[in-house]
């Protein structure tokens, strides 16, 4: 029993590992306790940010090749596991829980529109294993092995791309309950990420046959120079992670910040850091020099500024605090997210500046301070297109 109990932890933790590697432990509640309701465990590990909730179950069996044990042992007390997780998503209003870094939160369980059940086998695997198990009143469990889990949560390691990529699996898998899947996920995995982020109607209507064609397609995606060339790109946007994580969601209130950033794909937060790694380069040669740029992105408003760190520190939070107050104004933006940063980003600056209606005296104020400060007086406008996969 008590090998039974440390292969099942140690597959937990090899999951909860992953997960808060990926999406950030801030978000991730390992086996939640239902505070409110029957004090048991949910599932094995619970991801709640914004609109989406991500059950899972993990198990660690050896089966001993025997594919209906499989079955029994690891996907039908996973599924049963799953589906009661869910019943109490969908029965309750509110649900409790307690986690090592907010506390006790509640949750109101009817803002989470996406909501995904999932099984990882961490124990021993099948070549070939049914990607779902699907019931047609609860819904559709994904199934992950070992492999495809530490694939799927490195890969896809954002909340945004993990869900696309689950929704649109979910449609294709559902579509072919009946159908032979010919590859692996990984070859999936592979595909989807390199096909704009989505299965093609071939791909769904033919599902067999054309999936044979993708067989051994992640050993050439992970081969593919464009594709090395991509990952070192992605490596300016785990700033905006670890600045996530140490600094952010530290602060009071840091969490609304902190969404702003986290609902970004990877591709998103690598352009949101080129833009601060971009401004700082041209500038940080310059003497006492205080550049800004400023974007809407995804329909929220960027203001990225270089600052000359030999000033004063309070001289430069004062003269932050005047960009975003300009900014919210002449740009019409009802939030400003603010990232500054100084020579060799030695030091950076962060925040969400929110407007407020602005009286006749306040338009005169602005209009003053932008004339005395000389901004918003010859403003260059510069477009660029950026793709994630050069030439892929």
């Amino acid at each position: 029993m008590t090998e039974s109990i440390d292969k099942g932890k140690e597959g937990e933790d090899f999951v909860q590992f992953l997960a808060e590697k990926a999406y950030l432990k801030y978000w991730c509640f390992a086996n939640p306790m239902d505070l409110d309701g029957d004090g048991k465990e949910i599932c094995d590990l619970l991801i709640l940010f914004y609109d989406t909730a991500i059950i899972i179950s993990v198990k660690n069996y050896n089966v001993n090749g025997n594919y209906d044990r499989f079955i029994k042992k690891v996907i039908g007390k996973s599924t049963k596991q799953l589906f009661g997780a869910q019943r109490k998503f969908k029965q309750r209003g509110k649900i409790k829980l307690r986690h090592e870094i907010q506390g006790e939160v509640e949750f109101d369980t009817s803002t989470f529109e996406n909501v995904f059940k999932i099984t990882i086998s961490v124990g021993e695997d099948f070549e070939h294993y049914d990607f779902v198990d699907y019931h047609n009143e609860k819904g559709i469990v994904n199934i992950f092995n070992r492999e495809t889990a530490e694939i799927i949560f490195n890969e896809l390691d954002t909340i945004k791309d993990l869900v696309e990529y689950l929704k649109a699996r979910e449609v294709l898998l559902q579509q072919n309950i009946k159908n032979v899947c010919h590859c692996s996920e990984k070859d999936l995995v592979a595909y989807f990420v390199t096909n704009a982020r989505e299965f093609d109607p071939k791909l769904l209507n033919n599902f067999s046959e054309e999936s044979k064609l993708l067989k051994g397609r992640w050993e050439n995606y992970i081969e593919n120079r464009e594709v090395i060339l991509k990952k070192l790109e992605d490596e300016n946007s785990y700033f905006i992670d670890r600045m996530v994580k140490t600094d952010i969601l530290s602060m009071q209130d840091g969490e609304l910040l902190a969404k702003k950033f986290m609902t970004m794909s990877r591709f998103e937060r690598r352009i949101l850091a080129n833009n601060l790694y971009d401004l700082v380069g041209k500038y940080e040669n310059e003497k006492d020099f205080l550049a800004r740029r400023f974007t809407v992105f995804n329909g929220v408003a960027f203001l990225f500024v270089y600052y000359p760190i030999e000033r004063p520190q309070e001289e430069i939070d004062q003269i932050l605090l005047y960009a975003q107050q300009l900014y919210a104004y002449y740009k019409n933006a009802d939030q400003i997210v603010l990232l500054a940063a100084s020579s060799g980003l030695k030091q950076w600056k962060f925040g969400l500046f929110q407007s407020t209606e602005i009286n006749p005296a306040g338009e005169k104020y602005l209009k003053a301070l932008s004339e005395q400060l000389g901004w918003f007086q010859n403003e260059k406008r510069s477009e660029s297109i950026i793709k994630e996969y050069k030439n892929l």
